[in-house]
């Protein structure tokens, strides 16, 4: 793994120290995530909800509320369109509950992802139209629908738009390019269809948001409320839900909507809805406070296996149920399906693992990896694991009936939906963003796709550019590792994708113990810097890696996070190890 030491300006850290009254590490973490002036550090540290953008910047939201308004006015039938993924649910969820909270006639519908695939589709529009439905709300999805927003209209329904995903006619600032076009919908709502005269700050700000944050935006609308308004903050357990478990960056509207959520998530069992504590219960999370790690590893996969094996119904009930009783069966069925999803992962992972080794590594530039045996609800989680082994973009590929329907992810580096998009004559539909996406391809143009898409990455990398990077904060010493630095390092979280927990580096360490723990799968370890500051350290998946030739008394210089760990009442920071090297 090659470490890269992140660049600083010793002024301008010095600055920034100064003028926003933080340690001179903490200035140094703000700068590297593209914070260099006091103002914005200061918001970024506040996560104010009343800095977030007025929801109106969005194109096409006064006529989305507007025929919202009419709508509950005049007791037409609301359908809100999900998607079977914990944004698309959770995001569906809060405006089902928003709508009935207001006096809406309002209904649900999440497409099965066997039968019907992703997004909008004809038949199901017809359905609800047979039902008496007048106006649809898409959530999470919609934005590439260009035939089925024809469809709708030929229906006599009215279609709403919300959705974050990429596409051809929301590229750069939001102005759609010639030759493409946005669906004939009575309004879309996306973070980068917005007003000509919006600040690229504020564009930067929402551009992140996901499915269920754009349904927030049009929820603050609907309510004309600024966001502190607790008709509005009530719903941030469920945006954080999705944000995080979508992958969202952790940076502008997402992070105030995040921090804020997780302390929802982490209130009192008698503020929470059932769903929550029903699902915090089985997960083991009742009474802890909840981080964006237990969100990601905890909550999601329990919410997502409704989804990927069975139909989603069951996890949008559960957030939106009034019952302690039933939001207890409906969770306690979840967490039995998310043991059967990993049972099932586990097989098609041996096998997709085995595919993968046969490749010549040195001249593959993504996994293209199909069979008509593996469940198309849990590739998409194999594809993941398959570019962490490897590090190579990978999609897997579910076969059936000549079809395939397939997810892929990819590598820091490689936008796989432009790597997709250079593949669009071969595709039957695709869609995501830039690091995950799915796809439809007929099962004779698998191999086509494997040769081209694997030779677009090769062409940007190189046979020998698939280099692992680790990218150091800044250096430390041991001695710098106080808890008063640690209490400021805290007020950066929440952390995640764009806002990663901070990385430091350090020389001079010797080992003075090492044994393994955790079926010899981690190891914990006791390293002291010279002869100053002694630590506790645990170096997570590497009782193999490090462990087969790591031994006490060597020296060696470490990458790591610093933690602070509560053990029987006992608090102490301990070094999380990221990746370590012999000195000399």
């Amino acid at each position: 793994m090659k470490w890269v030491l992140a660049e600083h300006d010793a002024g301008a850290v010095s600055r920034l120290s100064d003028q926003a009254g933080v340690h001179p590490l903490i200035a140094r973490l703000m700068i590297t995530r593209g914070i260099a002036d006091a103002a914005a550090a200061l918001s970024f540290l506040s996560s104010d909800l009343l800095s977030l953008s007025n929801p109106h910047i969005f194109c096409g939201m006064d006529a989305a509320i507007g025929r919202i308004h009419d709508a509950i006015s005049s007791r037409q039938k609301i359908v809100v369109f999900g998607d079977y993924d914990v944004d698309g649910v959770a995001g569906a969820a809060l405006l089902y509950l928003m709508l009935r909270d207001l006096g809406a006639v309002v209904d649900s519908y999440i497409p099965d992802r066997i039968t019907e695939g992703y997004g909008l589709n004809a038949g199901a529009l017809g359905k609800l139209q047979e039902t008496g439905a007048r106006l649809v709300i898409t959530v999470d999805c919609g934005i590439s629908a260009v035939r089925e927003a024809g469809a709708a209209r030929s229906l006599g329904l009215d279609l709403i738009i919300t959705d974050h995903h990429e596409s051809a006619a929301v590229q750069g600032n939001g102005s759609v390019p010639a030759g493409e076009k946005l669906p004939d919908a009575l309004a879309v709502i996306h973070p980068r269809v917005l007003l000509p005269d919006t600040p690229d700050g504020v564009r930067a700000s929402v551009g992140c948001l996901t499915g269920v944050g754009v349904a927030f935006k049009l929820a603050q609308a609907l309510l004309g409320a600024a966001a502190d308004d607790e008709r509005l903050k009530k719903y941030l357990d469920l945006v954080t839900l999705g944000t995080v478990a979508d992958m969202g960056r952790i940076t502008g509207e997402n992070r105030v909507l995040v921090r804020h959520g997780l302390d929802i998530l982490s209130s009192d069992p008698a503020s929470l809805r059932p769903g929550i504590t029903a699902l915090k219960q089985v997960a083991g999370l009742s009474g802890k406070r909840v981080n964006v790690g237990n969100v990601g590893f905890n909550l999601a996969p329990r919410i997502n296996a409704s989804g990927r094996l069975e139909k989603a119904d069951s996890a949008f009930r559960l957030m939106t149920t009034d019952s302690v009783d039933e939001a207890a069966r409906l969770a306690a069925q979840l967490d039995t399906v998310n043991r059967e999803r990993q049972a099932v992962e586990e097989g098609i992972w041996g096998s997709a693992r085995e595919l993968c080794l046969q490749e010549d590594l040195a001249n593959t530039g993504a996994f293209i990896l199909s069979s008509a045996d593996w469940h198309p609800g849990v590739i998409g989680i194999v594809a993941s694991r398959i570019v962490d082994e490897f590090y190579r973009p990978a999609a897997l590929i579910s076969v059936k009936d000549g079809v395939g329907k397939g997810s892929a992810r990819s590598i820091p580096g490689f936008d796989l939906y432009q790597g997709l998009t250079a593949c669009s004559d071969l595709l039957l539909g695709f869609g995501g963003h830039k690091y995950a996406a799915g796809l439809s391809v007929a099962a004779d143009q698998i191999p086509r796709l494997r040769d081209r898409l694997s030779a677009v990455v090769l062409e940007q990398f190189g046979a020998g550019g698939f280099v692992r990077t680790i990218t150091i904060d800044s250096p430390v010493s041991f001695d710098e590792l106080t808890f008063d630095l640690m209490r400021d390092i805290e007020r950066m979280a929440p952390f995640g994708q764009g806002n990663p927990e901070p990385r430091f580096g350090a020389k001079g360490i010797d080992v003075q113990s090492i044994r393994p723990v955790g079926n010899n799968k981690h190891l914990k370890l006791r390293l002291r810097q010279r002869d100053g500051q002694c630590f506790d350290a645990i170096a997570y998946n590497k009782g193999t890696s490090i462990g087969s030739w790591l031994r006490r008394g060597a020296r060696i210089a470490a990458v790591f996070t610093p933690r602070i760990n509560t053990w029987n009442g006992m608090k102490n920071i301990e070094l999380d190890i990221k990746d370590v090297k012999m000195e000399k």
